[in-house]
Parts: structure tokens; C-alpha cells; sequence
């Protein structure tokens, strides 16, 4: 899959991703928004992003580049002051650890930022096992997507 260049960030964003990378913080993209960065149909509100590890100090200082903060002191940590659209995800329902799904995650550019998304196949196993409605409603337009694209490769 070539990589995508949506215009889609807004600048405090792009800043903070921009400088995740710049510090060398592993995360990944996940949930909904990695799923419609590889095509599939849907909407959300959030980017939920997976963090190696919430120690890193790294997250910190990326959110003070972009004008932001970064709490986790809270349940679940919160990302804010530079954006409202960020989660932090600790965790997936089904997913081993994030190395082991680091390993095959995917490099898109989203708006000049590389990123790492977990792959479709991957977000559907998460969503099927966590089993919320919002995931039920979402699968059909997931796995309609998975075909599209394994049709195209």
C-alpha cells in the first residue's frame, strides 16, 4: 500500500507526532482513524494512539513542543491542551503486547508525518473482541475494506 498524504491534521497535531518521531517515542496509530487511513469507510472523532510505554519521557515533551501536556496520573492518561481528538490506548481486547504488534505495523504518511497504524486485519480481531456496540456497528465496513484491499494486493 503506498503511502497516503491527507491533509487531516491540524498544526498542534502535526507538531506533536512530528516530534514523537524527532524523540524517538514508539506508538502507533490504532482504532478507527488507522482504519480509515487504510481505506475503509467510516467516521470518527479520535486518534487513538498506542504508546510503548507511558514512562517515556519522551510524550511529555513532544506535548510541551506542541503546546500541550501530557497526564498520566489519569485514568486513562490524557493527551490535551493541543488537540481534543487524542486517546491514549494502553491497551487492545485481543492484541498480544505492542511489540508484538509493532512488528507488523504499517508506515503511512498522514499530512507529512510518517506513522506506524496497526493493520486492518488486526484493528477488525480488536474490535470483534471487544465486542462494544460502536465496534459491532463498525465491522461490516471494516471487513468490506480488508476484501477490497487483499483484492488489490
Amino acid at each position: 500500500m503506498a503511502d497516503l498524504d491527507v491533509n487531516s491534521l491540524t498544526p498542534s497535531e502535526r507538531a506533536f507526532l512530528l516530534a514523537l518521531n524527532e524523540l524517538g517515542v514508539r506508538f502507533m496509530l490504532v482504532g478507527m482513524s488507522a482504519a480509515l487511513i487504510q481505506g475503509a469507510r467510516g467516521a470518527t472523532e479520535d486518534l487513538d494512539l498506542w504508546f510503548e510505554s507511558l514512562s517515556a519521557s519522551g510524550i511529555a515533551q513532544a506535548a510541551g513542543r506542541a503546546g500541550g501536556f501530557f497526564v498520566t496520573r489519569s485514568e486513562p492518561p490524557m493527551l490535551g491542551g493541543m488537540s481534543e481528538r487524542f486517546d491514549v490506548v494502553v491497551s487492545l481486547s485481543g492484541l498480544p503486547t505492542f511489540d508484538e504488534e509493532f512488528v507488523n505495523a504499517k508506515n503511512v504518511t498522514v499530512d507529512g508525518v510518517p506513522l506506524k497504524v496497526l493493520p486492518l486485519e488486526r484493528i477488525i480481531l480488536s474490535k470483534r473482541t471487544a465486542n462494544r456496540a460502536k465496534d459491532k456497528a463498525a465491522l461490516p465496513a471494516l471487513e468490506l475494506a480488508l476484501q477490497v484491499l487483499k483484492k488489490l494486493s
